[in-house]
């Protein structure tokens, strides 16, 4: 499972802690990921600190487990103390393995290249690959929180901090396992209705499926859901055309509206047509 993270200290520098240790007196989650860490699938909480070594003890201390992990100043070196009850132990190797930067660098990536992951599942899949049981070296590197704050920042600098950004570009804007685009367009119009809060628009179709509009005389069907839309829109109007092989109805955009005026519909329609190269002509809506 996890191997050893350990996140700096800055006041046991005092009593000798290893150098660029900072250590902070943080409340909540901040305090917990400060006094944790991982080593061949055993999590160990930080019990004390010495002018000599750091003691950490088995997360499972209060369950009778009696695991300990002492990190000596003299050596530099982690070593088990006494063997785990909750499970077969492991004996700790003396040499530690700085793995932060690549962990910063993989973050990155995957925050950019798997945008609709969770940000908590990014976090398993690097604490599998860099704590992960396999490796037999003490590893330090990054906390939980640093990874989904990393992961966070990242997106949000990419996508320039628009929750729209994130879906007009891949990959969101990609059809499912293909190489076109689902997404088609993103407008913003005026609100006769309330000139404060205009109408935004957001549609999309396969591209192969538009094609089926560019057929002359083809019959249309417009349906409307105002229950299962995002916050802050008001409804999705699907656009279906009757596919002539097939004999059925088949759903080609969907289109997302932050009102249901009549301007709303018809500027829904006017986007539709305009994305046919507006040979959209229908003989019966």
């Amino acid at each position: 499972m996890e191997g050893l993270a350990e996140v700096p200290h800055e006041d046991t520098a005092r009593v000798g802690a290893p150098p660029g240790f900072v250590h902070r007196h943080p409340r909540g989650q901040a305090r917990q990921e400060r006094t944790t860490c991982f080593y061949r699938g055993f999590k160990y909480t930080r019990a004390w600190t010495s002018s000599r070594k750091i003691a950490y003890r088995c997360s499972r201390f209060r369950s009778g487990c009696r695991g300990t992990l002492e990190f000596t100043i003299a050596t530099m070196g982690f070593s088990a103390v006494r063997p785990h009850t909750c499970r077969d132990a492991v004996p700790a190797p003396g040499r530690i393995e700085d793995v932060t930067m690549e962990m910063m660098s993989r973050a990155d990536a995957l925050a950019i290249e798997q945008v609709a992951r969770p940000a908590r599942q990014i976090w398993e899949a690097l604490r599998d690959e860099f704590y992960g049981a396999a490796n037999g070296n003490v590893v330090r590197g990054l906390s939980e929180l640093q990874v989904q704050r990393r992961i966070y920042r990242a997106r949000h600098q990419h996508f320039s901090g628009d929750v729209h950004g994130a879906i007009e570009i891949p990959p969101l804007s990609l059809a499912l396992d293909e190489a076109v685009s689902f997404f088609q367009f993103h407008y913003v119009t005026i609100n006769n209705e309330n000139l404060n809060k205009p109408t935004r628009l957001l549609g999309w179709a396969h591209p192969s499926l538009v094609n089926l509009l560019r057929y002359h005389g083809a019959t249309l069907f417009v349906d409307g859901t105002f229950h299962c839309v995002p916050r802050g829109y008001k409804q999705c109007v699907i656009f279906m055309v009757h596919d002539r092989a097939s004999g059925i109805f088949v759903p080609v955009y969907y289109v997302l509206s932050t009102s249901r005026s009549g301007d709303s519909y018809w500027d829904m329609l006017h986007f539709v047509v305009q994305s046919t190269d507006q040979q959209l002509e229908p003989a019966e809506v």
